[in-house]
């Protein structure tokens, strides 16, 4: 099976992002370094390197130039990325997400499922659970 290159996948996830919201100035107005926009492109970054914390994070940007020239910074830190994430202004990603479903429910509507003895898959939990 073929790999997906990780910035292709970076790039498709950017192509979904509202950034007339997440890049407005007024929304970034004291933002010395990191804007929302960046903010996010970030923790899409974290997800997809499956970088766990704010330091691992910091290690991962410093390595990827890249990166940096896309998120607008030369130099960045944890304590940063921390101070910025509690400013962040949640509601507006929360609307994004609810908008994101309701687009993937309206291409779903006539799904009938893998199978028709299976029917359509709906993800509940991601507990893990061991069994004997």
């Amino acid at each position: 099976m073929k790999s997906v290159n990780q910035n292709l996948v970076f790039r498709q996830l950017l192509s979904n992002l509202p950034r007339n919201v997440l890049d407005c100035p007024l929304m970034n107005y004291d933002a010395k370094k990191i804007t929302d926009f960046s903010l996010v492109k970030i923790f899409i970054m974290a997800l997809l390197c499956k970088w766990e914390s704010l330091r691992d994070i910091e290690i991962g940007i410093r390595s990827k130039e890249d990166f940096q020239r896309e998120i607008g910074v030369e130099s960045i830190s944890y304590s940063q990325i921390s101070r910025r994430l509690i400013e962040l202004n949640t509601a507006d990603l929360a609307d994004l997400l609810g908008r994101l479903a309701s687009h993937y429910w309206s291409l779903q509507r006539n799904a009938k499922g893998l199978i028709e003895n299976v029917g359509p898959i709906r993800i509940i939990d991601g507990t893990y659970i061991k069994l004997p």
